[in-house]
């Protein structure tokens, strides 16, 4: 247990968090980055080619270049997972599974959504090796290629449709027999030539040697069939693991945290910033951006009612 009180304890080392760290460290606040990983779901994806600054560049090689300019501006980690933080007397506490214990006069909350998992066979030894979570970021590596999409939602039909530019063929697998999107999404995929439906199939597992190389699934009548494919989008939905910050938080009805513009959520010194919150879109290069907001905002906090220089000044 620490004694010490830092001046900002960031929980998740993806984007957002990474980057707060680095606003946080820059503006000689003593920071704490806590997180079970680093990178979150970026640290994930095979390669990433819409991030500003690199063309194309490995998902876990773009996260190890936030954490380390991170740690050069000062900041600490520690590799751990929060169960717990309340609030007492204007310091918060945050509690860990190991029952270690931090102090800290602000927060920033950062730690991203978590994929649901289809949990099966070979889904967890070929995640970043043809299986991904996201289309937006890995589509590119499939051009003229064979791919999977397996979900029933929105974000499924929107991976089918974005994939189906790209690949050569792209097959939609959905459990049920319709679908539970928005019907202009439905009547673009089902027109679209090289994107095949299979309803009523359930995923029976995942196979490959060092990425992955077939999908295999089960229909209604017990029969087992597989499909040569080259990747696997899996689009059934994120899940925001929030409920351990019992009402210090304002919810959305997905469990989203609620922020002002300036990532202020409803309890003083306790901000959030990224894919967590409730903004439109989930990108690594959008959570970056929402994490130096928050950071800056944890550090006028801490100010109090000393005046803060502008980012910018309008000419006169």
């Amino acid at each position: 247990m620490e004694d010490k009180i830092y001046d900002v304890v960031i929980i998740g080392a993806g984007p957002s968090g990474l980057t707060a760290a680095i606003y946080t460290s820059r503006r000689a606040m003593e920071t704490l980055v806590v997180s079970k990983d680093i990178g979150g779901q970026m640290a994930l994806t095979d390669d990433i080619g819409n991030y500003p600054g690199f063309e194309l560049i490995a998902g876990l090689d773009l996260a190890q270049k936030f954490k380390t300019q991170a740690e050069k501006t000062g900041t600490k980690l520690d590799f751990k997972e929060i169960v717990s933080i309340n609030k007492e007397d204007k310091i918060f506490t945050l509690k860990t599974t190991d029952n270690s214990e931090f102090k800290a006069k602000s927060v920033i909350l950062a730690f991203g959504l978590t994929p649901r998992n289809l949990e099966v066979p070979g889904e967890k030894e070929f995640t970043g090796r043809g299986v991904s979570y996201c289309a937006t970021c890995d589509g590119p590596l499939y051009k003229d290629k064979t791919v999977v999409v397996v979900g029933g939602g929105n974000s499924a039909l929107d991976a089918a449709e974005y994939t189906s530019k790209l690949a050569k063929q792209v097959y939609l697998i959905h459990r049920r027999d319709t679908f539970r999107g928005e019907q202009v999404l439905i009547d673009q995929v089902k027109a679209t030539k090289n994107i095949e439906i299979i309803y009523d199939a359930v995923t029976s597992e995942i196979k490959g040697d060092t990425t992955v190389s077939s999908y295999v699934y089960k229909t209604k009548d017990g029969k087992k069939h597989e499909l040569t494919t080259d990747g696997i989008f899996i689009e059934v939905g994120h899940v925001a693991k929030t409920d351990w910050l019992g009402d210090l938080v304002e919810y959305t009805d997905r469990k989203e945290i609620k922020i002002s513009r300036d990532c202020e959520t409803k309890t003083p010194g306790l901000f959030a910033a990224g894919d967590i919150t409730e903004i439109t879109y989930k990108q690594a290069v959008i959570s970056a951006g929402e994490g130096s907001k928050a950071a800056l905002q944890a550090y006028k906090f801490l100010q109090g009612d000393k005046p803060l220089a502008p980012d910018w000044t309008p000419k006169k």
